[in-house]
């Protein structure tokens, strides 16, 4: 092709290389995500099994749920962007899942924690690179990501946590915990509804430890769990559970229209507006209210930076 003007037809040239290497990174990302996700739904079968805590049970249980619904979006972009899916996770992921099959209870506890805030960091990185843009793939990559922030603070917190450093198979009673600001329930575990010591307080021995009341009801009745209107007809699903300063649960962060917590809309709705009903054993949330209302309410999106659901901007 003959240019009449070299600086117009350098541009163009330049341009469509552009074009080449970003579909080439699109291609290139979408490939990646598959691995990822086919490596959490594997390792998130792994802790169900080898898990030494409820809370890395429950982890490993919404990885492959999470995971399961957002590798059938990424599969889908794939094939109509002419990429091929691959069918199992990178190498070296697939070589941590043979290491950590090798290991139960407190001790697979701790380093599956640490390899879920190691491999959750990187992805969320190869996320926020392939978001910037209005295409498929990054709104893709834009709706998943609250997701995969959302396991990194549970990873996070369960790295951190007693029950995976020494105590998994063997847990100790243990003090209640000062309320923090604005605290936001750790989804793995169970809820703590009990109002904080006042400070200067003095609690010794016995006196730490709570009896659970013949009527609680655990946090895991509520996360990832989904809502009804008092028609039985699914509203969505409890995305987090809140609590103020005083360790009380508050509202809950429901997602509205999306998959497993992908791609739906998140509102706020308070905690006493949902009620624990029965039916053939088996216990459901139920809520007097419309799908239609709840996706017409202010919507609200994750701070990973503050740890804080902020309202989205309109």
């Amino acid at each position: 092709m003959h240019f009449k003007y070299p600086l117009i037809g350098a541009a163009l040239i330049l341009a469509g290389s552009i074009t080449t290497a970003a579909a080439k990174s699109d291609t290139t990302f979408l490939t990646e995500a598959i691995q990822i996700n086919l490596a959490e739904i594997s390792v998130g079968d792994l802790a169900q099994k080898n898990g030494g805590s409820d809370g890395v049970k429950s982890f490993g249980k919404m990885l492959v749920d999470d995971h399961t619904a957002s590798n059938t979006k990424a599969t889908s972009l794939a094939q109509a962007n002419g990429v091929t899916p691959p069918t199992e996770p990178k190498p070296d992921d697939k070589k941590k899942h043979d290491e950590l099959a090798k290991l139960s209870g407190a001790e697979f506890d701790r380093e599956f924690a640490k390899a879920m805030v190691k491999g959750h960091e990187e992805a969320i990185s190869k996320f926020e690179t392939a978001s910037k843009g209005d295409d498929d793939i990054a709104k893709f990559a834009q709706e998943t990501l609250p997701t995969l922030q959302k396991h990194l603070e549970t990873a996070q917190s369960l790295e951190s946590s007693k029950s995976t450093q020494n105590e998994a198979t063997q847990p100790a009673p243990m003090a209640p915990e000062a309320a923090k600001p604005e605290s936001q329930m750790a989804p793995s575990g169970a809820a703590k509804t009990e109002a904080a010591p006042p400070a200067g307080a003095k609690t010794q021995g016995a006196e730490q430890v709570a009896e659970v009341p013949s009527d609680a009801v655990s946090v895991n009745d509520y996360y990832k769990k989904n809502v009804y209107d008092p028609f039985d007809n699914t509203i969505g699903e409890i995305s987090d559970v809140l609590l103020d300063r005083n360790g009380q649960v508050k509202a809950v962060i429901l997602s509205v229209g999306g998959f497993l917590g992908l791609g739906g809309k998140y509102v706020s709705v308070p905690f006493n507006a949902l009620q624990v009903k029965e039916k053939n054993g088996k216990r459901y949330l139920v809520m007097d209210t419309t799908k239609e209302a709840l996706t017409s309410a202010p919507g609200y999106r994750y701070d990973s930076t503050t740890g804080k659901w902020v309202p989205e901007k309109t």
